[in-house]
């Protein structure tokens, strides 16, 4: 699985983390491994920071990235060829270029597809017809693009051989003030991943509600015996409490499932969803207690 994620507008940096999260936590195959994370301040400054192990949660990313009006981002499998920062360049006052697949796939001319896409973006060009004239012109290369401008502006698309997986997401959201788009393919897809990644950075950039939430585990809550799975949270997307209808639900101090696949999502009395990921974590005396990670302690509900 390889994932790019662009986004704009007040806390982009945030935006794009969150959606590498959604698919950390949705996602099958290779992803949690390699990342390139990528932010341009307000005075047009490209700065990155990477791994080649752990994904998004890897890169410590400071406080002020979350901020930041422009990020970008691409993630895969661990290990992939030095340096990494070829798999999403930018250039200080012109934008950022990510991608899924191989973005850094050389063209017919020698130069990788996502560096051509950002030379004609130092040229002058729009993000759409540098991201168009570099597909067109390669269209059997196994590679999709996203580009963002300084000035906030997205275009994407894959050439034509990548149009025809069966496995690859696109979802993109605009209001003309903030823009996130999302690329990915996976050898086992999950349908509504590109969507649900879209629409937790859209969350963290407007502040506004969609079909998709992240709930998070903060502190220690009871898990109880009980009818059926329901997990119960709180406005802000915070679980309370967790209840759970396997009889086999460990007394003893272990790792174990606590919130299944599926489970109902109350709040405030009313069933509000169901979860489309699963909580992996550590249970003792009636109580979950989380992990460390906070990859692994996000769970995506649909309304």
């Amino acid at each position: 699985m390889t994932i790019g994620v662009a986004a704009s507008g007040p806390q982009a940096g945030a935006a794009v983390q969150a959606a590498a999260l959604a698919a950390e936590a949705m996602g099958h195959g290779a992803i949690g491994g390699f990342a390139v994370f990528a932010v341009m301040d307000d005075a047009g400054r490209v700065r990155h920071r990477w791994c080649q192990r752990g994904g998004v949660t890897a890169l410590n990313l400071p406080p002020d990235w979350l901020q930041a009006p422009r990020a970008a981002l691409i993630e895969s499998g661990p290990d992939r060829p030095e340096p990494l920062v070829q798999f999403l360049p930018g250039a200080d006052g012109v934008g950022l270029v990510t991608g899924h697949r191989l973005p850094n796939r050389p063209g017919t001319d020698g130069i990788a597809l996502n560096q051509a896409a950002l030379g004609l973006m130092a040229a002058g060009a729009p993000p759409g017809d540098a991201v168009g004239q570099v597909l067109q012109a390669h269209p059997e290369i196994d590679a999709g693009l996203i580009a963002l401008s300084a000035a906030g502006e997205l275009a994407w698309g894959n050439t034509r051989r990548v149009a025809r997986r069966p496995d690859q997401g696109l979802a993109h959201r605009d209001n003309g003030l903030c823009r996130v788009a999302v690329l990915h393919n996976s050898i086992h897809p999950c349908p509504p991943l590109a969507d649900a990644m879209a629409d937790l950075a859209w969350y963290a950039l407007t502040g506004e509600s969609a079909p998709y939430r992240a709930l998070t585990l903060g502190v220690p809550v009871a898990i109880t015996a009980a009818a059926r799975d329901r997990v119960l949270v709180d406005a802000q997307g915070r679980i309370l409490a967790i209840e759970q209808a396997d009889p086999s639900l460990p007394s003893a101090p272990r790792r174990a499932n606590a919130i299944y696949l599926g489970s109902e999502v109350w709040q405030d009395g009313r069933h509000i969803g169901h979860t489309v990921s699963e909580l992996t974590a550590d249970m003792a005396d009636g109580r979950v207690y989380g992990v460390p990670d906070p990859a692994r302690s996000l769970i995506i509900m649909k309304e």
